[in-house]
């Protein structure tokens, strides 16, 4: 079991209790919304073995948003597909949940939801599935959600954030 591991999981075992140790732990990945978006690729591939790291380019274009980021696995090339207008970091990082998935996981840390900068962990795939199995599902998704393509989370506006909170603290 990797340190990171032992952190969800002993924050799960007593969220109330680590919550704060867990907050500074290296188990988070912290992504601001100012973040570059090939800088997130970069904060991922720090948490992934050598063989699994996301090759990626970055290539500058003459649309608005100026940047094309294209992920590159077995020698295929595969754009992050951004809005003509910007790039986003919702969309970098389903990117990345697809691009690494099945083997890997993203999940959001819940508690970061509501500031500027939210925290994300990424785990095996397997390793998600056991601590659900050992904690109960609907606990680890509660403080760790799933990323799909439906997913929203810097792109949230402040009512959607606001119904959200209220949401959590009711379950």
């Amino acid at each position: 079991m990797s340190q990171i591991d032992e952190k969800i999981e002993l924050f799960l075992k007593n969220p109330l209790v680590e919550e704060e140790s867990f907050w500074d732990s290296e188990a988070l990945i912290w992504v601001d919304w100012k973040d570059f978006d090939d800088s997130i690729v970069e904060y991922f591939n720090e948490y992934l073995l050598e063989e699994d790291k996301i090759k990626f380019e970055l290539i500058e274009n003459n649309k608005p948003r100026g940047v094309d980021i294209f992920l590159i696995k077995d020698e295929v090339k595969k754009a992050i597909p951004y809005d003509e207008e910007r790039t986003d970091r919702d969309t970098t990082l389903k990117a990345i949940q697809s691009f690494i998935a099945p083997k890997y996981q993203i999940r959001w840390y819940m508690d970061s939801l509501g500031g500027d900068t939210l925290a994300f962990c990424v785990l095996p795939t397997e390793k998600w599935l056991q601590l659900e199995k050992e904690y109960e599902e609907e606990k680890v998704t509660y403080y760790f959600a799933p990323l799909s393509q439906d997913s929203v989370m810097f792109e949230l506006d402040m009512d959607e954030v606001f119904d959200l909170l209220e949401k959590r603290k009711r379950l």
